[in-house]
């Protein structure tokens, strides 16, 4: 399954060029909201189904273990394999892009550490996402 994931994979990256040439919408968009869509479609189905089981420890721990994974080691090695392979990539991320990800995640520490939740919390934590999809969708990249 694995091998199968990776193949599929490939395909899936090698047409996002024609993907973001034909529908206008930017790389980053497609790289930041698309993709993670996409790409954990099952660990967001299992987080789901988790809490429809009143299991809500592991539905949270399964939600935030995996953006905290990406935050603390995938974009780290990502930067530093870039420099192995002459390709300019940096931490060096735009003012309102830091913005969105700190009122993200101040929603979400708001959302968690008060180990009760209701329809305003759940409804910040959609908005947010909302906006910073907006933010992407909208944002001019040179190059793009």
């Amino acid at each position: 399954m694995t091998l199968l994931v990776t193949v599929f994979s490939e395909f899936l990256v090698d047409s996002i060029d024609g993907f973001v040439e034909k529908s206008n919408i930017s790389r980053t968009f497609v790289g930041i909201v698309i993709l993670p869509i996409v790409g954990n479609a099952v660990e967001h189905i299992t987080a789901v189904s988790m809490a429809m089981k009143n299991k809500m420890d592991l539905a949270m721990g399964i939600a935030i273990g995996s953006s905290t994974q990406i935050a603390m080691f995938v974009v780290p090695v990502t930067v530093l394999a870039g420099w192995c392979f002459d390709k300019p990539m940096s931490l060096d991320f735009p003012m309102y892009e830091v913005a969105l990800y700190l009122l993200s995640i101040l929603i979400s520490l708001h959302s968690t550490t008060s180990g009760t939740t209701n329809w305003l919390g759940g409804s910040l934590l959609i908005f947010t996402y909302l906006m910073i999809s907006a933010g992407f969708f909208f944002e001019k990249v040179n190059g793009n």
